[in-house]
Order: structure tokens, then sequence, then C-alpha cells
């Protein structure tokens, strides 16, 4: 896997940006979309769940606008306000609710700090607990909204790294498992290896019909070899 992420680290830095992947300081939020802050990271990251990236941006522009970028100010705002500001990302009945319960968790721990500054396994247990969040999207959180050193095991990166010849294990805990064992133990790398597989996944290792000749990947691919 270290082979993988060298490549990742000459090839792909330089496209990151065209698809609001920010490469910068390892603790910095500018890494998810160019956000300014981790509460904008962690509202988006569930925004984001089954919808294209620019329909996120255009409901957290809504948000923004309404001051509703914050989780103090969503709690006391109403579900159907905020469903009304997110209609771009589909299912905002259901993601307003999220963002609702996500916001109470935090109010209820003392505000955004003392909510993601705790130990992981409590914080990672409390965002679990608000329905409808799942462990990529809390795990996504807690790398780039909270600098946790705890891998988002997407099905998207498994693609990858099935289609370069590893031989993935099933089950979300034993493939995030399985990465974290093979990757430096250092927020950057984490980081980087997220977004540069999401990243291959857009321009050429799509599910069907993959573009294997225009990937950065495909002198060590098993799947164009």
């Amino acid at each position: 896997m270290i082979g993988l992420l060298d490549v990742y680290r000459s090839k792909l830095m330089g496209l990151l940006p065209y698809f609001d992947w920010y490469p910068c300081d390892a603790h910095s939020p500018k890494w998810w979309g160019g956000l300014e802050s981790p509460e904008e990271v962690a509202i988006t990251a569930v925004l984001v769940q089954q919808t294209r990236w620019e329909n996120v941006k255009k409901a957290y522009e809504n948000l923004r606008l309404a001051r509703l970028n914050n989780f103090v100010a969503i709690k006391k705002s109403s579900a159907n306000f905020i469903k009304n500001c997110i209609r771009s990302v589909g299912m905002n009945a259901s993601k307003s609710k999220k963002l609702k319960g996500l916001a109470d968790a935090v109010v209820k721990n003392g505000g955004w700090e003392r909510f993601i500054n705790r130990d992981l396994e409590k914080v990672r247990a409390d965002l679990l607990g608000v329905n409808g969040i799942g462990y990529e999207t809390a795990d996504s959180i807690l790398l780039f909204a909270g600098n946790h050193l705890i891998f988002p095991a997407s099905r998207l990166v498994a693609r990858v790294l099935e289609r370069v010849g590893f031989s993935v294990p099933k089950g979300y805990e034993a493939f995030r498992r399985f990465i974290e064992s093979g990757l430096p133990r250092n927020l950057f790398d984490y980081k980087l290896f997220y977004a540069s597989s999401l990243v291959i996944t857009k321009v050429a290792c799509r599910s069907s019909d993959p573009e294997c000749s225009k990937c950065p990947l495909s002198d060590a691919c098993y799947k164009f070899l």
C-alpha cells in the first residue's frame, strides 16, 4: 500500500484541487472542499451522503447565508427550515433530521471543541449514535473535521485496492483496520490516500466501463494488465 501512496504523492497532488480536495497543512479543515471551519466539514459530510458534491455546495451556501453554518445555530433552527435550505442534496427531510441530531449531540457535550476533542472512541460512539450517521460518515468527520487518526473505509477505496490486486477483507471494520495497517500513521497520508482514491474513481476507476488507460495507476493495475 505504501507503493500506491507514493503514486498518489507523485501523480495526484496537482489533480485533487480540481475535485475540491486541497492538500495543505495536515490539521487544516481546507482539505475538505476548501472549507474554513471543522463544523462546516462535519455539516457537509452529512449532506454529501448519496449525492454529488456540486449539490452539497449549493445547499451549504444556503445554510451559510441563513447563518446555519455551526451546530449551535442548527440546534436553534427548525428541521423544516433546514430542509428547505438543503433541497439540492436530495433526501433533504432526513438529512435535516440528521443535522439536528448531530447538533443535539454537539451542544449536549458543551459545543464543537469539547465534543470533538475527546477520546476517539467516545466521539465515534456519539457520532454513530445519531440516527442516519454510519461508519464512513462518522469516520470522515473524525478524520477531516476532528483530526483523529482513523480512516474512512469507503467502498470506493475498496474498488481501487481490489483492482490493483489487493485482497480486501469483507466488513467495514475489518477493511478499515486493513487500510490503517498499511499506511503511515499520520494525518497527511490518511487524508491524501482517501482523497486520491476517491478522485481515481471519478476520473478513471468507475464501477463499470473504467477508463484504465487514462488512470495514473494503470502501470500497476491488475484489471489493466
